[in-house]
């Protein structure tokens, strides 16, 4: 396995959209290069890893010289991978991780989790009107979309990556390298600089059906059932615990945490009035409640989650990420230093 580094100055992307989810978070941008479609019968020959930390960035090449380090890269991708709180992917969990999970089981790799996935491709596709604009949502098409096509240095599409690495096998030619690698890391530097796109959709509700990352735990899904407001998560895998709670008048909520698979399950019961369903800040967050005043669907103490058929996605959002913050992160961490 070859290992190639390249350190370099990178404007960090912010804005209040951002931050509200990711201000703060170590991110690492991810991007495969593979031998075809299928895990079954295709291997990672490259994995690139672009990794963020405020104005410096660095850039990790993981490149398959010969035949057997497959294993070799998949190990220390996801090694590197656990620096960060949250990765940044185009397609990403649809084909990326599905992918080098399925690698990795073949390898005997196993007792790793992903950080929480941010796939762009995910939020333009479903949360944006730009899958009626533009001719494809190939990342390039955004690129151009965005102004960014002359930052690209490299020509090549990943199904002519495929045939270049192929010939590299048989002929070691430093230039066919070169090309392969130029690919991945302009893929990775591009995909970074596209995150200004998420200002032209609706990336509240991308968060909510996506998920997010909410302090130490990552959300994977939110929905209602009935009169609740429901949340499955995963608990920080160095501080998983065995938990159970029902509703009481001083945590009107129900949790259930598995040390066994890292899981959590919320469930906060919702009054109702008129079509609307809402909850109790203060007997949820206590002090911290003032916080929520500032959102629109924020009434005398009260936060308004549904109303009709619309979901306040922001409102909720912010809810679960104070929730998460003062109210589970206590929970955990004492559970955790009483074992």
């Amino acid at each position: 396995m070859k290992t190639i580094i390249e350190d370099r100055h990178i404007e960090p992307y912010a804005s209040r959209l951002f931050d509200m989810y990711f201000g703060q978070k170590k991110i690492a941008v991810f991007d495969i290069e593979t031998t075809g479609l299928s895990p079954a019968s295709c291997t990672v020959i490259l994995s690139g890893i672009l990794q963020i930390r405020g104005g410096s960035a660095q850039v990790i090449q993981l490149f398959a010289d010969q035949e057997d380090d497959e294993a070799e890269i998949i190990r220390k991708t996801l090694q590197i991978l656990q620096s960060a709180d949250a990765i940044l992917t185009y397609n990403g969990r649809h084909f990326d991780l599905p992918f080098m999970e399925a690698r990795a089981k073949k390898h005997g790799i196993t007792g790793f989790s992903f950080p929480c996935n941010l796939d762009l491709y995910l939020v333009v596709s479903g949360h944006s009107p730009l899958r009626q604009i533009l001719p494809s949502l190939r990342q390039k098409s955004l690129e151009v979309f965005m102004g960014l096509s002359d930052s690209r240095s490299d020509e090549i599409s990943g199904g002519e990556s495929v045939e270049l690495y192929h010939r590299y096998r048989q002929t070691r030619s430093f230039a066919l390298e070169k090309k392969i690698l130029l690919h991945n890391h302009d893929d990775l530097l591009q995909l970074y600089n596209l995150l200004p796109i998420i200002e032209k959709c609706d990336f509240h509700r991308a968060m909510f059906r996506l998920g997010f990352p909410a302090g130490s735990f990552q959300i994977r899904k939110i929905a209602f059932s009935g009169r609740e407001l429901r949340v499955a998560a995963l608990q920080p895998q160095d501080r998983a615990i065995d938990y159970i709670s029902f509703p009481t008048e001083e945590a009107p909520y129900s949790l259930r945490m598995s040390s066994l698979d890292h899981s959590l399950e919320l469930a906060i019961p919702c009054e109702s009035a008129s079509g609307a369903l809402y909850i109790d800040l203060l007997s949820l967050l206590g002090s911290a409640a003032a916080e929520m005043e500032k959102y629109p669907s924020a009434v005398d103490g009260y936060l308004i989650l549904l109303e009709g058929a619309e979901i306040h996605h922001m409102e909720i959002n912010a809810f679960l990420l104070k929730f998460f913050h003062y109210v589970l992160t206590p929970v955990v961490f004492s559970a955790g230093d009483r074992r």
